[in-house]
């Protein structure tokens, strides 16, 4: 017979939660009872062939059996936290999928946060990740598109380089015929110059000598004539293949300039927030490296502040998201407004803003997020004569020699969360949420 101690360890083996434990424990008690009994009463019985039939048919009737078995409730799993769970893998696929898609698809992703937020409108766990896949798929396929269109050009500057060739090739050719024409030209003329000397030599007659070289001069000047006529019809083909080789390499040009377009507006939507134009979380980390690269080399101080707008989400809810996008539109214009323009401005994601001040120190930074906190207090934003309040919490994190991209975000991270809990529409630094932590250990 099994002890409680043991029954116990064993249930913990199926990875049971802790409060499904006692209620599973208890029903196993129940059911191995009434096995017994059963077994006792087909022994009073006599009864000659016991197996898993018979003692499953008797099972049947037993009342206790059948409140264990359909009274499970404490073993289904809770839906409340089902839900949560399947929240938090979908934010954790969103998160993921958007540090690899641009900007404009994150701003998708980061909308379905938001949607996914109503568990009433998701009927089933698929449709927790259709929505990104969806999302990843739209972005792989434009991705294919601009593929085909960087093939097709490629074939069409094969095409036109094939047909190119063939002129140069014949061109090459002309000039080496003409190479060995004028050649021969001059051979003649020497000829006829040497016969010419030679009848100087051995003719006394000034009068046949005189036709003689008559007759040379009229053969020299035929032969120049010709050869005058056959180079100028030369010259005409050669301009004519040129014209035709600048055609089409002027057509090549125009093809390179729109694949080159293609490839900076590509460029500059991978780099960019579409909705903001600001510089978008693939910018900024590329930017850190490149910060961190110079506080351990050369020592130069950097300072990193974060910000999001206060109350966001009621704005969004208030008055819709095409307020909020153009609320997010309105702090990125202060921002620059208030800022350097060697300060690197970038959206980190949904309405939280990363700058990045170079040559800045903890005390500049502390005096540059005030400054942008309160200029932005201090502005007015509008819609439709609604005044809509606008405010941000800001965090600072200074960069230090052995930072990394994540740890130098995550102490200013901490700070505007800090700052959050304060109140909001308040600055914090990293040596604010060290004396906090300190101030609760003490306690």
């Amino acid at each position: 017979m099994l002890e409680k101690g043991t029954l116990k360890f064993m249930i913990q083996e199926i990875d049971l939660k802790d409060s499904d434990l006692a209620g599973f424990e208890e029903k196993v008690y129940v059911i191995a009872d009434e096995v017994l009994n059963i077994l006792k009463e087909l022994s009073r019985e006599n009864q000659k062939q016991i197996n898993s039939k018979v003692i499953a048919e008797r099972m049947f009737h037993k009342e206790s059996v059948k409140n264990a078995l359909i009274n499970s409730s404490s073993l289904t799993p809770n839906k409340e936290e089902e839900i949560k769970y399947l929240e938090e893998i979908a934010n954790a696929v969103l998160d993921k999928f958007s540090e690899l898609v641009p900007s404009h698809m994150g701003d998708n992703l980061f909308s379905l946060k938001e949607i996914f937020k109503d568990h009433s409108i998701i009927k089933s766990s698929t449709d927790w990740l259709d929505s990104p896949i969806s999302i990843i798929k739209k972005y792989i396929n434009s991705i294919s598109a601009r593929n085909n269109e960087l093939e097709k050009f490629l074939k069409q500057t094969m095409q036109y380089l094939a047909a190119i060739e063939a002129p140069l090739a014949n061109e090459l050719s002309s000039q080496q015929q003409k190479f060995m024409e004028d050649r021969d030209f001059q051979d003649n003329i020497f000829q006829y110059m040497d016969m010419m000397r030679e009848e100087c030599n051995v003719s006394d007659n000034i009068d046949s000598l005189k036709m003689a070289f008559i007759n040379r001069i009229e053969n020299i000047t035929k032969s120049i004539e010709k050869k005058r006529t056959h180079d100028m019809a030369c010259l005409k083909e050669t301009e004519k293949t040129i014209e035709e080789m600048q055609k089409q390499m002027s057509e090549v040009k125009r093809e390179a300039d729109e694949v080159r377009k293609r490839a900076q507006e590509m460029e500059f939507e991978a780099y960019r927030d579409t909705l903001t134009g600001l510089h978008n979380r693939k910018a900024y980390d590329e930017k850190v490296e490149e910060i961190l690269a110079h506080v351990q080399r050369y020592n130069i101080p950097a300072s990193l502040i974060i910000c999001d707008i206060d109350f966001f989400k009621k704005i969004n809810d208030t008055f819709g998201h095409k307020v909020g996008d153009l609320a997010l539109k309105k702090l990125a214009e202060l921002l620059k407004d208030r800022l350097r323009k060697n300060d690197f401005i970038s959206r980190y994601g949904g309405e939280e803003f990363a700058i990045v001040l170079p040559h800045t120190d903890f005390k500049g930074a502390i005096i540059a997020g005030e400054g942008i906190r309160s200029y932005i207090d201090n502005s007015a934003f509008s819609y439709k004569d609604n005044k809509i309040p606008i405010t941000i919490s800001v965090g600072i994190s200074l960069f230090n020699k052995n930072d990394t991209v994540d740890t130098v975000f995550e102490r200013a991270d901490k700070a505007l969360y800090l700052a959050k809990r304060s109140g909001r529409n308040k600055v914090k630094t990293e040596d604010d949420v060290a004396s906090a932590e300190t101030a609760i250990k003490q306690t």
